[in-house]
């Protein structure tokens, strides 16, 4: 076995949101470095497919993370077995564009259901049965950092993940166990490619970008396993954007000078 592979042999590790996007990143990255895992979602059919081509070494329950009651059983089960968890990456998620007036009460509670409370809900079932010396990461974003019109839902749910993130590093500190936060920033993801963004001109956004390209999920996972693994042993609370340089700040445009 390779030293790769061994990285993080002997790790169990439990994914939300698992079945694509930076979820899927993140369990194909743990399985090439030998993590035991537990995958979860509620897209029974990707998250059972993935499963299948990841091997013997994970396993997929779907998991509503806003439900409290699927938590339990799956804590429930893991404890059975004797296999606590040592990384906890909470990636499941979702993003609705629209302005603030036109942002319904269910769609806001959505985004704070899903995105927020579905964070809490796993932070709170799996930190009490968590290995000491384990690692929480969870998935904020660049819009939970930098306000950005017709994202206020989403922005506001993703803001409150870094403050979750925070006062649960510093509650779990005696015990050993790490809590950061990504904040992703343009990642082509199935999120923004859904019909909310259909009208965005993404190469003008592109541009905006310091570095003049969207980030792959893949970028953002192994970013993940570095907070999750010893490499990181002295981080906690603490943001990590992972946005291409958006978040450092503006850059003045230049004229042009091409001709027509």
């Amino acid at each position: 076995m390779s030293e790769a592979a061994r990285k993080f042999s002997g790790t169990n590790v439990l994914i939300t949101g698992a079945s694509k996007g930076i979820g899927g990143a993140c369990a194909r990255q743990f399985a090439h470095h030998g993590a035991t895992m537990w995958l979860t979602d509620i897209d029974d059919a990707a998250g059972t497919e993935l499963t299948a081509e990841l091997g013997p070494n994970s396993q997929y329950r779907h998991v509503d993370v806003t439900l409290e009651s699927d938590w339990d059983a799956l804590m429930s089960e893991i404890e059975e077995r004797g296999q606590p968890i040592d990384v906890l990456v909470n990636s499941a998620g979702a993003a609705i564009k629209a302005p603030l007036i036109k942002t319904s009460l269910v769609q806001f509670r959505t985004m704070l259901e899903l995105n927020l409370v579905g964070t809490f809900l796993g932070i709170k079932s799996v930190a009490g049965q968590m290995s000491d010396g384990g690692s929480i990461i969870n998935l904020a974003s660049l819009r939970g950092v930098l306000a950005t019109a017709e994202l206020g839902a989403y922005g506001a749910s993703k803001f409150g993940v870094r403050a979750l993130t925070k006062v649960a590093a510093l509650e779990l500190a005696d015990r050993g166990i790490r809590v950061n936060a990504v904040c992703p920033g343009s990642i082509d993801t199935g999120i923004t490619a859904s019909r909310d963004f259909a009208d965005d001109d993404v190469e003008a956004y592109t541009q905006t970008i310091p570095m003049q390209r969207r980030g792959t999920p893949e970028e953002v996972a192994k970013v993940i396993l570095f907070l999750a693994g010893d490499d990181s042993s002295y981080i906690t609370g603490a943001d990590l954007l992972v946005d291409g340089g958006t978040g450092a700040g503006a850059r003045t445009p230049k004229k042009s000078t091409q001709k027509v």
